[in-house]
Order: structure tokens, then sequence, then C-alpha cells
């Protein structure tokens, strides 16, 4: 009997130095969780009480504390700081994993080194997250289209002590700057993207008294001029509402108008500013990269300076993470013990916030493996040496019979 139980001990202790090696392979393994192997003992029931046989594994159990993380600066590298999985897939099998290194394949989709995707909510053409539908989450490579300008918002001041012009001595004459008193310029897009100039020249007609006249590109007459008027406190009397002004580009864009928000100019005792100079437009861009925010959201970054979103990822945690199957490659599949997931976005509920540039190590204690180790070791050496020693008593025992 005591050779079983030697042999017993020999079986779970060797069970237990897989886990402990597997533990110490997977040290460097970004997203890796260690496993420690759980003992109970055995007692065969009997009339009477119980006879000991031994050991077996009751349990490898996962540990799911957190690893350091490593800043990198890489734009695809994430953590979770706190609980939660990211969600990937491949061919229709979902999986878990805590590895937050993706990359963006030639397709255009988010994806781990071996081509799991990453799971989230989508967004349309105009860039708004569609919650409630899960996706591969992708970036889009092509070209961003140009987008019209429709506004500009000024912001300005004139000088109430510039010398008054008379328009009657002095027409405007863009090319004559004696004829008009101060000038901005605003770039702004049409519908294909082309940069024209709007020049908009100030002429100071009277007190509290203005006239505008807005010339585009190298216009050689205005195409819009407006009165402006101020009280006596400097605050913009008329034109109220902005001021539409409408061209067609000879280039074959479409005709468009251009609706400048005057709210914003003054007349004040000090000299001309500029303060705000700003338009909705932008020309074509081409991806340029692409990021991801502290909410997971990822967002391409295009060669225009404009930013847009293309999706958000999606969390998911288990009411008992310890039930997880491990599945290879960091990953883990549902199961019946671990409950089915719970999802959402990063920082909602109990899912953890995430950290961008940087990834988490495996959570492997190298030192406690080590002990660990070298005890295993000495309980395997003990086992052996139950099961010798009952040998050699069973050998006196047939030799004086």
């Amino acid at each position: 009997m005591s050779i079983n139980i030697g042999m017993s001990g020999l079986k779970s202790t060797s069970e237990q130095m897989n886990t402990i090696s597997h533990n110490i392979a997977n040290v460097g393994t970004a997203g890796y969780k260690s496993s420690r192997t759980e003992f109970q003992d055995i007692y065969a029931p009997e009339f009477g009480g119980g006879q000991m046989n031994g050991v077996e594994v009751a349990a490898v159990r996962q540990s799911f504390s957190g690893g350091a993380t490593t800043p990198t600066g890489r734009n695809g590298d994430l953590a979770i700081n706190g609980e939660g999985f990211f969600m990937v897939q491949s061919n229709g099998q979902q999986m878990y994993t805590r590895n937050g290194v993706f990359n963006l394949n030639a397709d255009g989709y988010l994806e781990t080194s071996d081509g799991y995707r990453l799971q989230g909510y989508g967004a349309n053409d105009a860039g708004q997250i569609q919650n409630g539908t899960v996706t591969d989450l992708t970036v889009e490579t092509g070209d961003m289209a140009a987008k019209t300008t429709s506004k500009v918002n000024l912001g300005l001041n004139l000088d109430a002590n510039a010398t008054v012009i008379d328009p009657k001595a002095k027409p405007f004459d863009k090319e004559d700057p004696t004829t008009f008193t101060s000038s901005v310029t605003t770039t702004v897009f049409d519908s294909i993207g082309a940069e024209h100039e709007v020049t908009q020249y100030y002429v100071k007609t009277g007190a509290n008294q203005w006239q505008a006249h807005y010339v585009v590109d190298d216009g050689t007459t205005p195409a819009k001029t407006v009165d402006v008027t101020f009280d006596a406190n400097g605050k913009i009397t008329a034109p109220t509402g902005g001021v539409d002004l409408a061209f067609t580009p000879t280039n074959g864009a479409g005709a468009q108008t251009v609706k400048f928000d005057m709210a914003d100019v003054s007349q004040y005792g000090s000299e001309f500013s500029i303060n705000k100079n700003a338009q909705d437009g932008y020309a074509p861009g081409k991806l340029a990269g692409w990021y991801f925010e502290k909410d997971g959201t990822v967002y391409a970054r295009y060669s225009n300076g404009q930013t847009k979103p293309q999706g958000q990822i999606l969390l998911a945690r288990f009411p008992n993470q310890e039930g997880l199957q491990q599945a290879g490659g960091t990953r883990w599949t549902q199961s019946f013990s671990s409950g089915a997931p719970l999802t959402g976005v990063a920082g909602s509920g109990q899912l953890g916030q995430l950290r961008t540039g940087m990834y988490e190590n495996s959570n492997v204690d190298l030192t406690s493996e080590m002990v660990g180790l070298m005890s295993a070791q000495s309980n395997y050496q003990a086992n052996a040496k139950t099961i010798q020693v009952s040998q050699e008593m069973t050998q006196i025992l047939f030799q004086n019979l």
C-alpha cells in the first residue's frame, strides 16, 4: 500500500512541476496569468473509518492578479487597469485576452499578432459610435473626403481711433491701401477640397460706421459689400446673424455659401487685432496613422490634420474569471464555471480603465516559482524514497519467509 501512496505522490508532484515549469517558461509572455497546483489527500472508505491512500491534484488554479505594465509609446499597445478582458475572435470563435498588443493588417482590421480580430462597437461614415452592435474593429485605409467650408467664426477688433475714409472721394480698391483701413484673409475649402482665399477689407466710413468688402481669390471687385455698425460701447449692431457669402469656384467645384459669424467683432479704442479666424472645412487627406484613446475609442489620423473615430473597444468580465478555460495564445474561452460574459466599454460598471502606449506583463513571480520548484523537487525525491524503502522492506519480508 505504501508503494501506491508513494506513486500518487510522484504523480501529483510531477503535475506540480509541469505547472511551475509552464509559469517559468511564460515569465516574459504579455498578459499571461500564472497557475498553481492544489492537492488533496485520498482516503479509501472502509468499515469503521478510512484507509490512507495518498494524494491527488484537486485543481490547477489560475491567478488573475494584474501584472506590471511596460510603457512602449506604441499606439497599438493597451493595458487594462482593473477588471476585464479584450474580446477577440477568429472564424467565429470568441475568445478573451489580457494581451493588449494589437496591429493593423493590410485589410484595415485591428488584430493580435496571430490574427485574432479585436471586437468592439463600429462607427458610421460620420464617425458616430454605433453602440449595441459588436463587430470586428477596423480603420479606414482610404482617403478622407474634403469638407466644404460652411461657416467662419471671426473674432477681431476694429480700431475706433482709425481715420475716416470717404468712399466717394476714395472708392475702394484692394490694390490701394489708402482706400481701406484693415483687412483679414480666411482660407476656405470648396466641394473638391481646393483652397480659396476670402479677404475681408474693412473701411471706416464714419463714427461707428464701417463697410466690409469680401473679395474671393484674385477677384477685381468684391463678391459682396455690407455695412457694419457698432453702438457707443463698441458692440456690433449690424449685420445681425452674420454675413452669407455666396460664390461659385471656377475649378469645377459646386457653388457654395459661407456664413461669416461676426458676433465677436468689436470696435474698441485699441489697435486692429485678430483673435479668431476659424473655418469648418478641410482638404482631402490620406491616412497618416491611428491611435487609441483611454476610453477605448480608436481614431484614424489624416494628413490634413483631421481625426475620425473608427470604433470603440468592448471589454468583458465574468462572474467567476477563475473558471475560464485556457485556450493558448494567452487567451481564454467561456465555460459553464466562468458564467456568461458581462460586456461594456472601459471604465463602465466594474470594468477597468485603459492605459495607452503600454502593455501588461506576465504576473509570474519568478522568485516564488523558483522556491516552489525546489520544494517540488524535494517532495518528488521524498516520495521516490518512500517507494524505495517500501520495496526494500518487501524484499526483507520475502527473504525471511
